[in-house]
This record gives structure tokens, C-alpha cells and sequence, in this order.
């Protein structure tokens, strides 16, 4: 008989295993040329005044590396 808990794990493994096949399918260097480009969108931003978009997007890069750098130590382990 399934518990909750069971129910829990066996919904966040799909969630992980879907995670998986989507990013699967992006190559590594991408993840790198987001950070990149978003640093620069948001200096330019920055420079042409829009300061609490620059912010918002200057937000984006550590996300973008941490998405690569998890799927690459979790990604390689399967």
C-alpha cells in the first residue's frame, strides 16, 4: 500500500526524470551563453535607464549557471 510519502517520491522522480529529458537536450555551452548574454542585457539596461529591469534580468546569470552545473553533476551520475 503507497503511503503519501511514497506518492511524494515517486512524483518528484518524474519531475526529475522530465526535468531531464528537456535539458537533455540543451547543450552546456548554452547555459554558459545565457549567463553571458544576460549580463549584458542587463548593463545595457542599466545604461539606458532602466534600472529595476537591469536588476531583474542581472538576477538571471547565477540561475543559468546553477541549471547547467546541476545538470551536469546530477545529469552525468544517471
Amino acid at each position: 500500500m503507497a503511503t503519501k510519502v511514497d506518492s511524494a517520491t515517486y512524483k518528484a522522480q518524474d519531475v526529475q526524470e522530465q526535468y531531464f529529458r528537456v535539458t537533455d537536450q540543451v547543450p552546456g555551452a548554452v547555459w554558459y551563453w545565457g549567463a553571458v548574454a544576460s549580463i549584458f542585457v542587463s548593463a545595457t539596461l542599466f545604461l539606458v535607464g532602466k534600472r529595476e529591469w537591469s536588476t531583474f534580468v542581472g538576477q538571471w546569470p547565477p540561475t543559468f549557471l546553477l541549471f547547467g552545473l546541476f545538470h551536469k553533476l546530477l545529469g552525468s551520475g544517471r
